[in-house]
């Protein structure tokens, strides 16, 4: 297993631009390196010998990826309320029984029962997939919405004692706890509610009824993460699904529309309540556009900053905009991990580190595969981890 300690002052180093032994390095696969896979032994395609060699390389020397949380606290998000059903109470949820599609396919869904009537969010899982392919969303028309914001709303605060571990956790591992909690970001939100397509459509068209789920996003969110500040909770907040704005998906005009007065805004509130925060933002596609915004709504580091043609700018440029202002992870494309030649990918990650200098630089795949690894991904991963070691040594 992975040494916590070391993994912490080395991730928290990198931010302060501060000495460090090298590189931190993030899994290329869903493993995480402070498990132990020969005591666990898990069942399924992690039980094949290519998966078990790499997960025991991933151990040794990889890092955990913030936020990473050994002491647990209450979660206040919803299992199934958040990002479906805009964090409705769950005395209003009905959760529906599995129902088996075919040998491999279970179909799962709830109910949201409203006022005006109800919603239901359905999707399917495959056995050995680790994803969800959503069969239906709640809304759908004009009439879901309202029906969405009929629901009341209100939030049952867990006991501050449940949050002293927690906070005596971080308090023990000071500034360099790389602890926190995952965000989803307000379009994340929508998306979770309504197809892409509609949303790209209402954002031009029906802007007061995305406004109305914004602001109760806004509004929802900021209650838990302002319940969740005053308990210690932190330092990282790690925001995700903000890529559904990025371009090409929305232009710079609904960026300032929908990101900035809400993701910028609960991030501007999150520094002001807690100095020591560190704000990451997930965020696929052409980011080379975003940098400037991101800087300036004080986000610390993002991922994964991809190059053409997922993306629209390489590392080193990144490097160099960025000028020690953020930390960027990345930038190995996962699409790259199942196609190039493991000398290939050895280049890519010689590149991604040294190409404009290794400050602020946390080595990171744009992805992790959810199912069975083909043979030229495994030979890949374990390339990726040697090579990392090889050239993050500093």
């Amino acid at each position: 297993m992975a040494d916590y300690a070391a993994s912490r002052r080395r991730l928290m180093a990198t931010y302060r631009n501060e000495k460090r032994d090298r590189v931190p390095i993030c899994s290329p696969i869903s493993w995480n390196p402070l498990r132990d896979i020969d005591r666990e032994k898990p069942a399924g395609w992690r039980a094949e010998p290519g998966f078990i060699d790499v997960a025991r390389m991933v151990q040794d020397y990889c890092d955990p990826r913030p936020p990473y949380n050994p002491v647990g606290y209450p979660n206040v998000f919803s299992r199934i309320s958040y990002q479906r059903f805009l964090e409705a109470p769950d005395e209003y949820i009905e959760t529906l029984h599995p129902e088996k599609i075919s040998d491999i396919r279970t179909r799962y869904g709830a109910v949201l029962h409203t006022p005006k009537g109800d919603l239901a969010w359905i999707y399917d899982e495959d056995e050995g997939i680790e994803t969800r392919w959503d069969m239906q969303k709640p809304i759908s028309s004009p009439d879901d919405v309202e029906k969405m914001l009929s629901v009341p709303f209100h939030f049952n605060r867990p006991d501050s004692s449940e949050y002293e571990p927690f906070r005596k956790h971080r308090a023990e591992t000071g500034p360099d706890c790389i602890s926190g909690i995952g965000i989803i970001s307000m379009v994340g939100m929508l998306c979770g509610m309504m197809s892409f397509e509609m949303l790209l459509e209402w954002v031009l068209a029906e802007p007061a009824l995305i406004k109305a789920l914004a602001d109760a996003w806004l509004e929802r969110t900021w209650q838990k993460i302002d319940f969740l500040l005053s308990r210690g909770v932190g330092p990282f907040w790690d925001f995700c699904g903000v890529e559904r704005a990025s371009p090409p998906m929305m232009g710079p005009r609904q960026w300032e529309q929908w990101v900035v007065p809400y993701d910028g805004e609960i991030m501007r509130r999150i520094r002001q309540r807690d100095p020591d925060a560190v704000i990451h933002v997930h965020c696929h596609g052409r980011v080379g556009t975003l940098l400037d915004s991101f800087m300036a709504m004080g986000v610390d580091s993002i991922d994964p900053v991809e190059p053409p043609p997922q993306g629209d700018v390489v590392f080193a440029d990144a490097k160099k905009r960025s000028a020690g202002r953020m930390t960027l992870y990345g930038n190995i494309e996962f699409s790259d991990m199942e196609l190039c030649s493991p000398d290939e990918i050895e280049e890519k990650v010689r590149s991604a580190i040294l190409d404009g200098g290794p400050d602020h630089v946390v080595l990171h795949p744009s992805s992790v595969p959810h199912q069975q690894h083909n043979p030229r991904f495994t030979e890949n991963a374990r390339r990726y981890i040697q090579a990392a070691v090889k050239y993050g040594a500093l």
